[in-house]
């Protein structure tokens, strides 16, 4: 008999018990991971390969021994029924259990969960604007996923900078545990585990920056050998280009996991192959031809909304609306000097060239190429000028350098030492003199707004470009209002992780001494800087829509309480050129107003989707003195609406009537259960009276040396300080967020309260306990004198796999039986049982005598014959037909593909003699497609393909005589 293995089913081995964690068929056997419940292997994890374990034994219901329950109201067996319920692999296409997490519920974050469960494979793409929550909607996801037997390990992949933010805000709000793998954690490992020890073995849920992985090779040798049931790629537009070391690692782990989630408010550079890759990654069967394809191909794989498309006014009440304030400066004599000399490198360079050579060839090589790199030379030193005096001096003084190592100079201004001398002398004057104009407005503004840098001050945040830029900001602001170091916080990508981390951490605690917070661009992406601050500074206009949309969201995001405030610092002249100069710059300023007023994303503007390309055409824009270039779309190169759909529109809101599922429970609320839950821990002696007790709606958990043994992987700062002190999990999802917020008041801290549901570790290990306390092959029984007489009710759970070991049918059903033997009516729904039959009111226990147990014993294996044959075989056959009908239609998918592959193929290498690089390159592609055809194809099969018989199992009987 083909014996069909499934997460959730008990099983017997070498005289233990043990629950199935996970299955996966090998060759026609099983690998196994699983969780001892019997004493001597309690809680302890395990994998048996069944080609070697060959005792192993699922319970055979027919043998099931049936006990009477004595415990006072039935308790013990309606904890136990209740624990199967809550433990059951669902099958759903509901939320079933997000709702429960500590955040508040608006639908828009439930359809990217709601979406990826219509797919074979939950796989979705997240691509809502800035400031919109995709972690909460990562979180919705992973804690469904959980709750479906499909996320017991996990990996996320994030920036550096976020990965403890990340790390955090999954913990805080659902529970779920990730084991940070930065540059402290790694360190971590490598001691507290062998050198051979692959940690994604060792650990089940990580999150680690794609950086770290892309550059350790070890790293990747461990990624070859593991699998995951969910990948999250947070930001994932960094691994779109499938030729880059990120992309092909990130297309790597996508066949390395069951379920993927990609997050991103701009996922795409405008290229259709690299949108197309992100897509593959997804489902590889979405887009036949990577250069055409529609909107329809790809809108079931993501989501996309901005602010205006949420019309929850509970959602929206979570946004502020943000004030704008442009802060003039009039430049100074000595800058106007400095920048007429830059306008006249780049009027003499205009002078040589004609159109074609600055509007379509301005960065090529194929004429006047002295003359367009003196051009690009006047950009780059007016652009490095409008972040810095200090930033054009850095700028020259390696340019000068450089100079040092070249015998053979060009005719070309950046290779004239006598003019960079002169430029290097005019700005150490600007500089030394205190002439710049920029600095003097916004030091003026600080002390117009009251600030200080004291403590009792508000916070700011200052992004500048360039490094020398912030680092004149620091060394000026300590002059000019007498600041200490602590007062000032630093924020560039060449900072460690650990830095990143730290200074991002310690800027969103109350009792930071940071003020001031001076950031690269580097801090434009993924960091909440919004908690304790509410002004930002412009220092500089980054020369993209894209990029300015970033840096001005990390202050105007979803939970910001007060106005947001971005203020620009705008260098104005009357100079002759500079002035068009000037306004064209600052035209990126009034296009980010536009879009926040009306489009809701800065990348439908020029539609060119990255931020490269729009500096670039900024540059062109200033190289031919036209400002009509950032009027209108620019990417001319699109010819149908594929992205303008993609990205200017949300995707449309799905459909559903009642996308959060009715809870089947034998208790009237979750407290009532968790309270009995501790209660029979404690009468069975699996807890000591001082281990657990409900404070109102706060469940304390004391830390014991085992609990903190199996708890080995949560985060240091989620665990009590030292054992003996308590788990504070609350019913109360608001006393959870105030908690949040209360964390944010001192740094180091987490929540104090955390959120009490069944996801929790805590409860877990606690449901764990009770499931052990009932023998192995026992049942309970009931006597209820609601029920008719001379009748039995046997509880059945009724489970049906695929040939991946995933339960994609969980049943719990009623067998009506007569007591003397005989079928008394065909079996019908527990839950229908529960309410006919009042089980969720108060139970009185009455006596069961051993005769009534001995009748029961005698009719189970006909009741179970009754199971199979009027119920799960007959479910089987219906979801058998369901998944054959599936199947078809995936394999037409299948067909269809294939052949639109092998047609492009046959264009492709059509007018090419097939020798040597071309035949090479060719088969490599053969190879390919066969791989995609043949890996899917299996899946497929596997996925809608049952294993087996059903697996039945006598949860409980309840009778009356």
């Amino acid at each position: 008999m083909n014996i069909n293995f499934t997460p959730g089913q008990r099983i017997t081995n070498r005289d233990e018990d043990f629950i199935i964690n996970d299955a996966v068929e090998n060759n026609g056997k099983w690998i196994l991971k699983v969780e001892g419940i019997s004493e001597l292997v309690k809680s302890k994890r395990y994998i048996f390969d069944t080609n070697i374990d060959t005792t192993i034994r699922v319970l055979d219901p027919k043998k099931t021994q049936l006990v009477a329950d004595v415990d006072y109201g039935y308790r013990k067996t309606k904890l136990f029924v209740e624990n199967q319920i809550r433990n059951s692999s669902i099958y759903s296409k509901q939320i079933t259990v997000a709702q429960k997490a500590a955040f508040n519920l608006a639908e828009y974050q439930l359809e990217p969960t709601l979406k990826a469960f219509e797919l074979p494979r939950p796989r979705i793409l997240i691509a809502d604007g800035v400031g919109l929550g995709k972690t909460v909607e990562v979180g919705i996801f992973l804690s469904e996923m959980i709750k479906r037997g499909k996320g017991k390990r996990i990996m996320v992949l994030a920036l550096k900078s976020i990965l403890a933010q990340f790390q955090q805000e999954i913990w805080n709000r659902f529970a779920i545990p990730l084991v940070r793998l930065d540059s402290e954690g790694i360190s971590k490992i490598k001691s507290e585990l062998p050198a051979n020890k692959n940690p994604f073995d060792y650990y089940d849920k990580t999150i680690v920056s794609i950086d770290t992985l892309k550059n350790n090779a070890k790293f990747q040798h461990y990624i070859e050998k593991t699998r995951w049931d969910i990948i999250v790629i947070d930001e994932c537009h960094t691994v779109s280009n499938s030729n880059s070391l990120r992309g092909s690692l990130a297309q790597l782990l996508s066949t390395k996991c069951e379920s993927l989630v990609l997050t991103s408010a701009t996922p795409h550079n405008g290229k259709k192959q690299n949108f197309a890759n992100l897509i593959n990654m997804i489902e590889p069967l979405a887009i036949k031809d990577e250069q055409q394809y529609s909107q329809e191909d790809i809108l079931p794989y993501y989501v996309r909304r901005f602010k205006n498309d949420i019309d929850d006014e509970n959602v929206r009440s979570n946004f502020q609306e943000r004030k704008i304030v442009s802060i003039h400066a009039e430049l100074t004599d000595a800058e106007n000097a400095f920048l007429e000399m830059q306008q006249k490198i780049k009027f003499t360079a205009l002078a040589g060239l004609n159109d074609e050579d600055v509007t379509e060839d301005l960065f090529g090589r194929k004429s006047k190429h002295k003359t367009k790199r003196d051009l690009l030379f006047a950009i780059g030193l007016f652009k490095s000028y409008v972040s810095s005096p200090e930033a054009a001096l850095s700028s020259i003084q390696n340019r000068i350098k450089k100079l040092e190592d070249i015998t053979d100079r060009e005719d070309v201004v950046e290779q004239n030492l006598a003019t960079l001398e002169n430029l290097e002398q005019q700005l150490l004057t600007i500089i030394d003199l205190r002439q710049d104009a920029k600095y003097t407005a916004f030091r003026n503004e600080l002390i117009r707004l009251k600030w200080n840098g004291r403590k009792k001050d508000f916070r700011i945040v200052v992004f500048a470009e360039r490094i020398e830029t912030l680092k004149a900001l620091r060394r000026k602001l300590q002059e000019d209002f007498d600041l200490d170091d602590k007062v000032i916080a630093d924020f560039h990508g060449s900072l460690t992780d650990m830095e990143q981390q730290r200074i991002i951490e310690d800027f969103g605690k109350e009792d930071s001494d940071y003020r001031v917070l001076l950031t690269s661009d580097a801090g434009a992406q993924g960091v909440n800087l919004h908690y304790y601050c509410n002004h930002m500074f412009n220092y500089d206009i980054p020369w993209s829509l894209i990029t300015l949309e970033q840096r001005n969201g990390r202050i105007d995001r979803y939970g910001q309480t007060k106005t947001p405030f971005i203020h620009y610092m705008i260098a104005t002249s009357d100079l002759e050129g500079l002035k068009d100069d000037l306004h064209i710059v600052n035209k990126l300023k009034e296009k980010e107003e536009t879009v926040y007023e009306s489009l809701g994303d800065a990348a439908s503007v020029y539609k060119l989707y990255e931020a490269s390309a729009e500096e670039d055409l900024v540059t062109k824009a200033l190289a031919s003195n036209n400002a009509d270039l950032l009027e209108h779309s620019s990417n001319d190169e699109m010819d149908d609406d594929l992205f303008d759909a993609l990205f200017d529109d949300a995707t449309p809101k799905l459909k559903i009537d009642n996308p959060i599922a009715t809870d089947v429970s034998l208790f009237q609320n979750d407290k009532a259960y968790y309270q009995a839950l501790i209660e029979q821990l404690k009468t069975d002696q699996y807890l000591k009276n001082d281990e657990a007790q409900f404070e109102g709606n706060i469940l304390e958990v004391k830390q014991t040396k085992e609990l903190n043994r199996i708890l080995f992987d949560l985060p240091s700062e989620a665990k009590p300080a030292k054992m003996g002190d308590v788990y504070q999990l609350s019913l109360d999802k608001d006393d959870v967020q105030k908690s949040i917020t209360d964390a944010r008041k001192k740094k180091g801290e987490w929540a104090k309260f955390q959120v009490l549901y069944e996801l929790h570790p805590v409860v877990r290990y606690l449901m764990t306990q009770l499931e052990a306390s009932v023998d192995k092959d026992v049942a309970l029984v009931m006597k209820l004198d609601r029920l008719p007489t001379d009748t039995a009710f046997f509880l059945i759970q009724g489970i049906v796999a695929n040939n991946l070991g995933q339960s994609i049918l969980s049943d719990f059903f009623v067998v009506p039986m007569n007591i003397q033997g005989g079928l008394k009516g065909k079996p019908f729904a527990f839950n229908d049982f529960m309410e006919q039959y009042h089980l969720k009111e108060d139970l009185y226990t009455l006596e069961i005598p051993t005769e009534d147990i001995e009748q029961l014993q005698e009719i189970l294996p006909d009741t179970i014959d009754f199971a199979h044959q009027l119920h799960m075989d007959q479910e089987q056959q219906k979801l058998q037909f369901e998944m054959e009908k599936k199947l078809a239609v995936y394999e037409e998918k299948l067909k269809n593909w294939h052949q639109s592959k092998q047609q492009q193929m046959e264009l492709e290498f059509a007018d090419k003699s097939i020798t040597g690089f071309v035949k090479k390159r060719m088969q490599d592609k053969e190879y390919e497609i066969e791989t995609i055809l043949n890996n899917s194809s299996q899946y497929f099969k596997d996925l809608t393909s049952l294993n087996g018989n059903p697996y039945l199992k006598v949860v409980a009987v309840f009778y009356n005589k």
